[in-house]
C-alpha cells in the first residue's frame, strides 16, 4: 500500500496530469494543448473539481467533476446535476482505495454544491467523451461497485467515402421534398440568426459549439430549409466542435427539426454533405457520438460502429 494524498489541480500539474492520462486511457490519448483548451479554459473549469491523487509528489489518479456555473442555452445550469468528465489511476497504483478516494472526494465536491445526481459522462458541450468505454472493464466495474447503473449506451461510427454516392430513392425523394418548399444548401452569413433561433429551441446543447465555429470562420454548414424557415442543418470539421476538438474527417453536429424526422430531410442532407466534401477531397467522415433512433440512420448509410460507450448515473 502507498501512501497517498488527494490535493486540488495546481499550476504545475499540466505535464504529469497529461502523462499519466496517456498511461491509462490507452484508447483516449491527449496533448497538453487539448487538455489545456477543453478543461483549463473551460468556463465552468473550479480547480477544487479537478482532483489529484499524489504518490511522493507523483501524480497517479487524476478525477475531473463539474457543475455548470454558467447556462447552457435552454438548458440552463442544471441545478441538480453534476459530471464526472474523467476519472483515472495508474495502473500500478490500482486497488490500493486511491479509486475511492479520489470518487468520494469528487462526490462530497458536487454535494457541498447541491447537486443531487452525477452523470458520467455526457457533459456538454466539451466532453471527451460521451461514456466509459466498453473496453475499460475494470472502470466500468469499479463504476458498478460504486453504486453507479448505466442509463443509456452511445458508439463512435465513420466511414469510407470513396465510391459513396447518394443513392436513386434520396435523389428521388429530394425531387419530391423540392416540390414541397424545401431546400438544402451551403450556409449563407445572413443565416446566422435563423440558425442560432432553430439550434436554440431544438438542440440548446450544440449551440456553443456551431457559435464558436462561426466566430473563427468555420462557415461548412448545411441547411435545409422549407419556404425560407431552416429546419435542418449538419456541420463539417469544424475545429470548435465537441470533443475530440474537431479533426479531419469530423462529422456533425446533425439535426433535423423533431417533427419532420420522419420525411427524409436527413438523407438529403447527410448525402448533399457527403457529394460536397468527397468533391473537395475527403476520403473519411467519423463522429464520436450515437445513439437511439439515429444509429439505425448511420447503419444504412454505411458507417460501421468503431466505438462502444455506457453512460453512467448515480444519486447523491
Amino acid at each position: 500500500m502507498s501512501a497517498f494524498t488527494i490535493r486540488t489541480f495546481g499550476p504545475k500539474d499540466l505535464a504529469p496530469v497529461v502523462a499519466l492520462w496517456n498511461r491509462c486511457l490507452t484508447k483516449d490519448p491527449i496533448t497538453e494543448e487539448r487538455f489545456w483548451q477543453l478543461f483549463l479554459l473551460d468556463c465552468n473549469f473550479d480547480p477544487a473539481g479537478a482532483l489529484v491523487a499524489d504518490v511522493d509528489g507523483t501524480p497517479v489518479g487524476f478525477l475531473h467533476v463539474i457543475v455548470r456555473k454558467f447556462p447552457l442555452g435552454s438548458l440552463g445550469l442544471e441545478p441538480t446535476r453534476g459530471w464526472i468528465t474523467v476519472f483515472c489511476v495508474d495502473p500500478a497504483f490500482r486497488r490500493q482505495g486511491i479509486g475511492s478516494a479520489l470518487l468520494e472526494a469528487g462526490l462530497e465536491f458536487l454535494r457541498a454544491r447541491g447537486r443531487t445526481e452525477v452523470w458520467c459522462n455526457g457533459y456538454a458541450p466539451y466532453y471527451v467523451f460521451p461514456g466509459i468505454d466498453e473496453e475499460y472493464t475494470e472502470a466500468l466495474s469499479f463504476m458498478q461497485a460504486k453504486g453507479f447503473t448505466s442509463f443509456s449506451s452511445a458508439v463512435a461510427m465513420g466511414m469510407r467515402l470513396e465510391g459513396v454516392r447518394t443513392p436513386e430513392r434520396v435523389r428521388q425523394r429530394y425531387a419530391e421534398l423540392q416540390q414541397e418548399g424545401y431546400e438544402v444548401r451551403l450556409f449563407r452569413r445572413e443565416d446566422t440568426l435563423p440558425l442560432l433561433d432553430f439550434m436554440e429551441k431544438h438542440f440548446a446543447h450544440w449551440t456553443p459549439s456551431v457559435l464558436d465555429g462561426l466566430q473563427h470562420g468555420n462557415l461548412e454548414i448545411l441547411v435545409a430549409t422549407h419556404r425560407g424557415e431552416i429546419v435542418g442543418f449538419t456541420q463539417w470539421e469544424n475545429t470548435y466542435n465537441d470533443p475530440p476538438r474537431g479533426a479531419q474527417g469530423r462529422f456533425g453536429p446533425f439535426g433535423v427539426r423533431p417533427d419532420l424526422r420522419s420525411k427524409g430531410i436527413g438523407s438529403v442532407i447527410f448525402y448533399t454533405l457527403i457529394e460536397r466534401v468527397t468533391g473537395n477531397g475527403a476520403r473519411y467522415l467519423w463522429f464520436g457520438w450515437a445513439g437511439g433512433r439515429n444509429l439505425s440512420f448511420y447503419e444504412r448509410a454505411g458507417c460501421t460502429v468503431t466505438r462502444k460507450f455506457q453512460l453512467f448515473r448515480r444519486a447523491l
